[in-house]
């Protein structure tokens, strides 16, 4: 079974939509016969796209910081809970038990989780599908500072093949299932022919 990685937030304070979303989300992944592997919460993004794993049948795998791993946070009805020492430890878990990434809209942690495993696939330590679920157009800033990078020559313009957006969760999952590695320059052989 494929195991896709899921990262979004942990506040209960955001819009239903969000929710509703994550909650599609967990429910295709099962369906599909994808694993779902997460930061092992019970709130937020989080708890919603692994409770609806949870209902659809699905695998669960949660992975969890020593420090974050206490009743009312940590998601309990996880097939596998994996405790990791430091959040370093827990993205580099999660990580390796991947065949894909989605992100679902977020705040400070979800953007940093979705940068790294973007800028792990650049250099070539990871060659699986990165997909934004961008919920009501939630990464369009996020999109166009990235793209302002390509035009400020900070970045060659076919990373941006990286990543994609999708507007919904079926989209998501499509992305995901029909993905093909972008045909990517070698970054050291980049960096080296612009001495």
């Amino acid at each position: 079974m494929k195991n896709i990685c899921v990262f979004g937030a942990s506040s209960n304070r955001i819009d239903q939509k969000y929710k509703d979303c994550a909650v599609e989300l967990g429910s295709l992944l099962a369906k599909n016969g994808l694993g779902l592997v997460f930061g092992g919460g019970r709130l937020g993004l989080m708890g919603a796209v692994a409770k609806s794993v949870r209902a659809a049948g699905g695998h669960i795998i949660g992975v969890i910081p020593e420090k974050l791993n206490q009743p009312g946070i940590a998601y309990e009805a996880c097939d596998e809970l994996l405790v990791t020492a430091t959040m370093h430890e827990r993205k580099a878990t999660m990580e390796r038990l991947s065949s894909g990434f989605v992100v679902l809209p977020g705040g400070f942690g979800t953007l940093e989780e979705a940068l790294e495993v973007i800028t792990l696939a650049q250099l070539s330590y990871l060659s699986a599908p990165i997909v934004f679920l961008n919920v009501d157009g939630y990464y369009d800033p996020l999109v166009k500072q990235l793209a302002l990078c390509v035009d400020a020559k900070f970045t060659n313009p076919a990373y941006m093949g990286l990543f994609r957006c999708a507007a919904s969760a079926k989209e998501a999952i499509d992305q995901i299932l029909n993905h093909t590695p972008p045909d990517l320059p070698d970054k050291m052989e980049d960096a080296l022919k612009q001495q």
